[in-house]
């Protein structure tokens, strides 16, 4: 009889400390899959302003494409990647986004704003410069208290064919 009793005791203990441990190791894991979405998000804006400099640096007709096909090829990527909503803002300008970003250049949750620079088309090599921005937000919420927002931002810059 008393053998069974501590078996109780101890069974009962083990089910108190499975308890208070689970909610922490699910945490964890599910901070570390944020932390996995933001090298996925960042790999695919990378990505895509990489592909967007390529396609804008590319010859078409001797003049090059323009804005509007290069975010309407780019719009079709981004949408694959799960960065919906891929704009370019026509209040901001065509710059490269500056460093902090100011309003004008922060997109909503989850949308991406796109940015084609071709200010140096004066000179000789001609560069354009392609910029996406992301603003992403964790889902697990100890992680949003740490970091509420954070945009990804990538740059591309290649030169032109024509």
């Amino acid at each position: 009889m008393k053998l069974n009793s501590s078996r109780t005791r101890r069974g009962a203990q083990a089910l108190v400390e499975f308890t208070l441990v689970v909610p922490v190791l699910f945490l964890l894991l599910l901070g570390i899959l944020d932390f996995g979405r933001v090298g996925f998000y960042y790999v695919a804006s990378a990505g895509l302003s990489r592909t967007a400099a390529r396609y804008g640096a590319a010859y078409n007709d001797g003049i090059g494409f323009t804005d509007a096909q290069i975010v309407a090829y780019v719009k079709q990527q981004s949408d694959a990647a799960t960065m919906r909503n891929l704009t370019e803002p026509a209040a901001c300008g065509t710059n490269t986004p500056p460093s902090p970003l100011t309003a004008c250049y922060q997109p909503p949750v989850g949308q991406t704003y796109i940015f084609i620079d071709r200010s140096n088309f004066a000179t000789i090599p001609k560069f354009i410069k392609v910029s996406i921005v992301y603003h992403f937000e964790p889902t697990t919420p100890m992680i949003r208290a740490i970091f509420p927002t954070y945009y990804l931002v990538s740059t591309a810059s290649m030169e032109t064919e024509f």
